[in-house]
């Protein structure tokens, strides 16, 4: 330690309480916080965390008994849908290290934000699962047609538009709502989850879908990788996994 900084703290230290002190012992700085508690000042140097994708990338990590992670407590946190971390057992410090972070690589997704036609199909079958409601939504939208003088019905719960019906023919035709879909949101290994989703669509036949779960999705990924995690690892008596 620097002597400015050894000076700096003991004056900090005197300031605040005249009985507490920067002392040496054995060739190191410590601060007596309490007079009976002796805390370290010299740095102490933790283990960069590892960043990974993938939640068999973490498994074989924690299989592969590397830095002598079998030889320790860790607790493996889900921290939610897109992100898992690894933390050591609390050190003399009361320092827990953060071993290992994992985070889900999944597409954007902007709901509430209206897309044509065009980019709205494109969107739901390259960011979604393939689910009986997702094909409704897919077929409703390419049929769609609002021309000059054509209005949107809307009671405010469901909405009535002009579509295609046959080649040339057209009809009216209700908007499927609400639908349940299954956006990719959490990590590939795991179900992802279905949540309920209003679809409107608005003067311009642009579309969009609206978030209806409450977030309840949310929990359902959490538990989904929780326990993919405690099925690969229920060998690893070390680990405690939370969610």
């Amino acid at each position: 330690m620097s002597e400015n900084i050894k000076e700096a703290l003991e004056y900090a230290v005197d300031l605040a309480n005249n009985e507490n002190k920067v002392i040496e012992v054995n060739g190191k700085s410590y601060y007596d916080a309490q007079r009976y508690r002796m805390i370290e000042l010299e740095p102490k140097l933790y283990p960069k965390t590892l960043a990974l994708n993938t939640l068999d990338s973490l498994v074989d990590y924690l299989k592969s008994g590397l830095n002598g992670l079998n030889e320790q407590k860790l607790l493996v946190v889900v921290e939610g849908p897109l992100e898992v971390s690894v933390y050591s057992e609390d050190d003399e410090r009361a320092h827990r290290s953060r071993l290992a972070t994992v985070e889900a690589i999944t597409p954007n997704l902007h709901f509430g934000q209206y897309e044509d036609a065009a980019d709205f199909n494109v969107i739901l079958q390259s960011k979604f699962i393939d689910s009986d409601d997702r094909d409704v939504v897919i077929e409703f939208a390419s049929a769609l047609k609002i021309e000059n003088g054509s209005e949107i019905e809307d009671n405010g719960v469901s909405q009535m538009a002009t579509v295609k019906n046959g080649v040339a023919s057209l009809a009216k035709g209700k908007a499927p709502n609400p639908v349940t879909l299954r956006p990719y949101r959490t990590f590939g290994e795991v179900e992802q989850p279905a949540s309920k989703f209003i679809f409107r669509i608005n003067k311009h036949a642009e579309m969009a879908l609206f978030e209806a779960d409450g977030g309840k999705w949310r929990l359902e990924a959490i538990n989904n990788v929780a326990d993919y995690l405690k099925g690969q690892l229920t060998d690893q008596t070390n680990l405690t996994i939370l969610a």
